[in-house]
Order: structure tokens, then C-alpha cells, then sequence
């Protein structure tokens, strides 16, 4: 039983987690923003790899766009 509840944890995990982690990373948007100063501002925005960021200039130095 307990082997029966460890699978089906794993497999809910594995289907709640972003989808797009892999996907997500964009080079060209990391090289555009990577020598940029970003603003100080920190509302909080979530990367499109599920991850928070300070704001969306900081996700995107990282290559990582946020959704608006």
C-alpha cells in the first residue's frame, strides 16, 4: 500500500511540476538583456520556469521570460 501512494506522489509531481523548464531558457534574450541595469523594483514575477523573480528585467538577464 505504501508503495501504491509513494508511485502515485511521484507521478503527481512529476505532472504538477512547469512544463516549460527545459524549454524555457532563451539565450538571445539573456545575451540582450545580460549588460543591462535593471531596476530596483521588486513586485515579484514568475518566470515562465515556474521560479520568482524580482521583477521581469531580472528574469529576463537570466534568459527567462515571463508571461504578461
Amino acid at each position: 500500500m505504501q508503495k501504491a501512494l509513494f508511485l502515485f506522489g511521484l507521478v503527481a509531481l512529476m505532472f504538477s511540476a512547469p512544463a516549460c523548464n527545459k524549454d524555457c531558457y532563451n539565450p538571445s534574450l539573456e545575451a540582450e538583456f545580460s549588460k543591462k541595469a535593471c531596476p530596483t523594483d521588486c513586485p515579484g514575477v514568475v518566470g515562465c520556469d515556474g521560479k520568482t523573480y524580482c521583477n521581469e528585467c531580472e528574469a529576463n538577464r537570466v534568459g527567462v521570460a515571463v508571461d504578461k
